[in-house]
């Protein structure tokens, strides 16, 4: 089996694109055309940022989603896909790809999600922290301890075995912190991730409520291959079941390491990181027997 795979926010840089726009000059006119859609100028921002625009999550979605998305289409690599999906925002380059969203539509849907996100929570008052080394069944227990305080944790993102990705205000995170020196986890690192806006976690329920109204404005088609969302960890072809996937997945766990799972179980022997960066690679080089599957990226 061979899966496309697409990363998530915080692989955006200025620049990330640059040699496929050079050597596809058409590239630039999907781009422009896109542009029209949005109220920047995507190829602008591509290309010059500046940094801390693209950074901004109603930034910085479009840019990885455009990206990615142009270079599967474009890469020799990528043919004969039995399956994707996509970490997070990728899931919607995911969507795009298998011919279930278009891509004019999903440029404008990740550029509103991402507003909505960045809307729901004040600056400065909450984020993401990511926990390495500890055991899963360990990070549950440390969840459920600082719930039953006056805080609350959110279990953001299960990226792989020992990377796991937490979401809160910050007095929660710092109880998280404190939780793990307090009881000794030695090997256990943290640290925060650089992102304007923290995901999959509880802060972003009124941003669900509009999100879900703007993905009942927009037609999805039956995909060409099956997808694995995000909150399911299993595929599907069913176009509600992906709509109601995309609706939850802003406030639900994205359950990465589960899916990878599933794509060994059945016999995955190539796994494509259809965007830029090595994320996706990187990520599966924790799946046990790795060995036994071809790691590939554009």
């Amino acid at each position: 089996m061979k899966a496309l795979l697409f990363p998530g926010q915080g692989v955006q840089k200025i620049g990330m694109i640059d040699e496929l726009l050079n050597d596809i000059p058409e590239t630039k006119n999907i781009i422009n055309d896109l542009s029209k859609k949005l109220d920047f100028d995507l190829l602008d921002l591509l290309t010059k940022g500046p940094e801390d625009k693209i950074n901004l999550t109603e930034f910085s979605q479009p840019t990885i989603l455009i990206s990615s998305v142009l270079l599967a289409k474009y890469s020799n690599e990528v043919s004969n896909v039995d399956i994707t999906a996509g970490l997070s925002l990728g899931e919607y380059s995911a969507l795009v790809y298998a011919d279930c969203l278009e891509l004019s539509d999903a440029i404008k849907l990740v550029n509103h999600r991402g507003k909505l996100m960045q809307d729901a929570v004040p600056e400065g008052t909450a984020g993401m922290l990511v926990v390495l080394n500890m055991p899963i069944n360990d990070v549950y227990q440390m969840i459920a301890a600082v719930n039953e305080t006056d805080e609350t944790i959110n279990f953001s993102t299960d990226n792989a075995d020992g990377v796991s990705v937490l979401a809160g205000k910050n007095t929660a995170i710092e109880a998280c912190k404190k939780f793990i020196e307090e009881n000794e986890f030695k090997r256990v690192k943290t640290q925060m991730v650089q992102m304007s806006v923290p995901s999959h976690c509880y802060l972003l329920d009124k941003a669900q409520e509009e999100l879900s109204k703007l993905l009942n404005e927009v037609e999805f088609k039956t995909p060409s291959v099956p997808v694995i969302p995000n909150v399911l960890a299993e595929p599907t072809s069913s176009v509600d079941v992906i709509k109601d996937s995309l609706i939850n997945q802003l406030t639900h766990t994205v359950r990465w390491r589960e899916s990878l799972d599933y794509l060994v179980r059945n016999k995955l022997s190539i796994l494509m990181d259809a965007g830029p960066g090595k994320t996706i690679i990187n990520m599966a080089r924790k799946i046990k027997d790795v060995e036994k599957i071809s790691l590939e990226s554009n």
